[in-house]
């Protein structure tokens, strides 16, 4: 088995997936590296919020994780991890024989329309339930941004990118479906 990276913009149904591949018995760990990469920031680098800065040390510390699994263990665990503090040009040298990379994102939405989606779908103590909602958008607009760089750098490099603008719940099966196919 493949360790799982899904990565992409937040609110694109990463964790909603890495849960579902967690409940289908396949074995695997699951790394939420929102968690780990605010903690290392928060406590190393508190003055840097650069994305492309936290992707490269987001992509070393996964690597490290899987170097260090395979080389402590005689049963090396498989990991997903679940994160959108990655772009794609930072995980090129990923071993495909390793790692099943995706990303997902949302390009062909409207800022109001996601702003909307995630209010009615997100739980009642989810972090944006607690925003205002000219925040959230404003979100919501640089995560659409976000994704269509995410989505150019997919074609560039070749990883596989599913759009999540529609039909969300179809397209996490088909995500699902792909990863479950390429482990």
């Amino acid at each position: 088995m493949k360790h799982v990276i899904i990565a992409g913009s937040p609110r694109a149904g990463k964790t909603t997936m890495s849960k579902s591949l967690m409940s289908g018995n396949l074995g695997f760990t699951h790394y939420k590296m929102d968690s780990i990469k605010r903690a290392v920031f928060d406590i190393f680098c508190p003055e840097n919020k650069d994305w492309h800065f936290a992707s490269k040390v987001v992509a070393r510390m996964i690597k490290k994780i899987c170097d260090d699994n395979r080389q402590e263990s005689t049963k090396p665990e498989c990991f997903i991890f679940d994160t959108p503090h990655l772009y794609p040009e930072d995980l090129i040298d990923f071993p495909k024989d390793e790692f099943v990379i995706i990303f997902l994102g949302y390009t062909e939405i409207s800022v109001e329309e996601k702003t909307n989606e995630i209010l009615s779908h997100d739980r009642a103590d989810c972090w944006t339930k607690k925003l205002e909602r000219k925040k959230l958008e404003a979100l919501v607009e640089g995560n659409i941004a976000f994704s269509k760089e995410l989505k150019e750098q997919c074609e560039k490099y070749g990883i596989k990118y599913f759009e999540m603008s529609e039909d969300m719940e179809e397209h996490l099966l088909e995500a699902i479906d792909y990863v479950v196919q390429n482990i």
